[in-house]
């Protein structure tokens, strides 16, 4: 039996090394497309397959091979003065405490320090590797990675980057080594429509024109070992003397370095105007570094602290389509299972029918599936094409009606579809506050033919819904004592009841503060009467009066059956009264609103002539709104003298 030289004692399963083979084949294809600056597929989906070889064959000779061979360009090619080597890395906190321990071990055998009490760690940048040299304290040359030891000459753009200066504050020869990247704040500005930062800055800085790199901008974090410094802790220290710009770094110990994992991973991560895909951990001791040596030809004493991976590699194995309560249409993959984020993962958005095409996907295809930040599984992209390109469905898979297309997206525009139908009663049930209205027992009165729209919801008879699977006549009542306990609406809850495109909560209420203050005033309202209110403009107002008129006849229905939304008069005690808050409350913004509303008053959301009280925390503030008040002759309040009003005029306060 021929012996492989993976490491094995015997031949492993025929399929585990056919998937083996495939996993080498492609991670250096992929490598080499990355290195030369135009990825095949993104950081995350390179690392979940390197991640799968290394669990296959964590001796493959593939995952010790450091960058690719320079491809012929118009640059041209150079040495490096410091060999630009990978890191190993660890992904969890027991894998770093492994590695520390290791070093230890081995250090402490050596007849040096243990480690784990002077560790450095710095932020492990995701961008392009660079060396850049510097001859008599000027700039001289900068190289880009490469294969570690040959890499392109691109001196003249890395001249224009920000962070790289052209004079040091002393007349040294030295080599540092940096990493180019291109902050989101520049990508946003300088690079309107790229959503890659790191391929747009591998691209930019290869440009022969330059054009671009003057907003790229170059960290460094390391320098050559022929000057004097004995701790990584003075190299940073002398990079920032002479000018450099460098990442976030910090020392300490073990369990201060895991203490700053987390708080990356959990806050720190999310706010920074660059990105990184974890931090580099090393001894912070030079010496200690040199006795332990190179593992995998890489530095034993340095590693990658990754950040958890989020995503992984499945096989799509069915496409849906799912129309949603708006009638959006929304493309779901169904994948073979992975574990994410403590989960396991089936379903993978797709987004729309846009990013479908975008995709080029299809049943059979290889995809990196995401559940970043712990929300909704998506598809990030297709690693490898196995199938046919999936064909968007021109009907609607719930009611068969024709799919109309609106910019990225599907839409089925049936008003009758089950989907809209019950989107629309949700939004009813929400809009109202009536609890005890689950999901599944809308679709159960839907399904049943019960319910059509909002109106029928207030026909419903108790057996009804005891009839219903799962349900009973203490749940009935439950339910219909919940709905009837809502009522009467007020005018701007009726009218975000309603589900009207563009007519939420703060829609209603502003037109009721601009003097709507009955539904027959709305129903008689223009477009260009509608359009003059300061907040809404014409297409808001557009959408208003074409969306009211077109469920007029709901509207008519509804208060038919006695569900008419008070006026002002009839509101409360509190009718005729105008307020807005301000500042730093004790209870939430949402709960003095609807304290105020439910007792007929109005809520404003700026100080204007109309407003007769600022409620803030302090009556003698003296913020913006608060001199606008007094000039308007507002009357200002704190809490205890707003709370002593609405007292004074009837109203309960809990």
């Amino acid at each position: 039996m021929t012996h492989l030289h993976h490491g094995w004692d015997k031949q492993p399963d025929p399929a585990v090394r056919a998937r083996i083979d495939e996993l080498a084949e492609r991670i250096e294809r992929y490598r080499a497309s990355y290195y030369a600056g135009k990825p095949d597929i993104s950081d995350a989906a390179y690392d979940a397959l390197e991640d799968e070889l290394r669990d296959l064959d964590p001796t493959h000779p593939v995952l010790a091979r450091v960058g690719t061979p320079v491809a012929v360009t118009e640059w041209e090619k150079a040495r490096h003065e410091i060999p630009m080597g990978s890191l190993n890395k660890v992904v969890n906190e027991a894998e770093l405490e492994a590695w520390a321990a290791r070093c230890d071990e081995l250090v402490v055998k050596e007849g040096g320090k243990a480690i784990s009490d002077d560790l450095f760690v710095a932020e492990k940048l995701d961008g392009i590797s660079i060396e850049v040299i510097y001859r008599d304290g000027k700039y001289a040359d900068a190289i880009t990675r490469g294969d570690g030891i040959m890499g392109e000459r691109i001196s003249p753009n890395v001249a224009r980057m920000r962070g790289v200066p052209q004079k040091l504050k002393e007349k040294l020869t030295l080599s540092v080594r940096g990493e180019i990247i291109l902050k989101l704040s520049d990508m946003k500005k300088s690079f309107p429509g790229v959503a890659n930062p790191r391929n747009a800055a591998a691209g930019t800085s290869k440009r022969f024109d330059g054009q671009g790199c003057e907003h790229l901008t170059v960290l460094f974090y390391d320098l050559a070992d022929h000057l004097d410094v004995t701790t990584e802790e003075q190299k940073i220290t002398f990079l920032r003397k002479q000018g450099f710009g460098t990442p976030w770094t910090a020392k300490g110990t073990l369990k201060d370095v895991l203490g700053i994992y987390r708080k990356y991973a959990s806050e720190i991560r999310a706010g920074l105007d660059y990105e990184i895909d974890g931090l580099v951990v090393r001894a912070n001791s030079t010496a200690a570094q040199t006795l332990l040596g190179e593992v995998n030809r890489r530095p034993r004493g340095a590693t990658a602290f990754k950040f958890a991976s989020q995503a992984k590699v499945s096989k799509v194995v069915e496409i849906l389509w799912d129309t949603g309560p708006s009638g959006r249409v929304t493309p779901v993959a169904i994948v073979e299972p992975v574990e994410l984020a403590g989960a396991t993962v089936q379903r993978a958005s797709l987004h729309n029918v846009g990013n479908v095409r975008a995709l080029g996907i299809g049943v059979g295809d290889e995809v990196l599936v995401s559940r970043r930040n712990d929300v909704i599984p998506y598809v990030e992209e297709v690693v490898e094409k196995g199938g046919k390109t999936e064909q968007p469905p021109t009907r609607c898979r719930r009611c068969s009606a024709e799919l109309v297309t609106s910019g990225e997206y599907l839409l089925c525009r049936n008003q009758a579809c089950p989907a809209l139908v019950e989107g629309r009663i949700h939004n009813w049930i929400d809009a109202i506050g009536a609890l005890e209205w689950g999901d599944k027992l809308i679709e159960q009165l839907v399904e049943a033919k019960l319910v059509k729209e909002p109106g029928d919801l207030y026909k419903l008879k108790p057996k009804q819904i005891a009839d219903l699977e799962r349900r009973g006549d203490k749940i009935a009542k439950k339910v219909l004592d919940e709905l009837t306990s809502r009522l009467p609406l007020t005018l701007p809850v009726f009218l975000a009841a309603l589900g009207i495109e563009g007519f939420a909560i703060q829609t209603a209420r502003l037109l009721v503060a601009s003097g709507y203050t009955t539904i027959e005033k709305l129903l008689a309202a223009t477009e260009q009467e509608l359009a003059g209110i300061s907040g809404l403009g014409p297409i808001k107002a557009g959408m208003i009066v074409r969306g009211l008129q077109g469920r007029k006849a709901e509207i008519e229905r509804l208060i038919a059956q006695g569900i008419v939304p008070v006026t002002q008069e009839q509101e409360g005690p509190l009718a005729g009264m105008s307020f807005c808050f301000t500042g730093a409350l004790s209870r939430p913004r949402g709960e003095m609103t609807n304290l105020v509303e439910a007792n007929g008053g109005r809520v404003l959301s700026g100080v204007t002539k109309e407003l007769n009280y600022l409620v803030s925390a302090e009556a003698d503030s003296t913020s913006s709104k608060a001199q606008k008040a007094k000039k308007y002759g507002t009357v200002l309040l704190d809490e205890a003298g707003f709370f002593k009003l609405i007292q004074d005029k009837g109203v309960t306060v809990s």
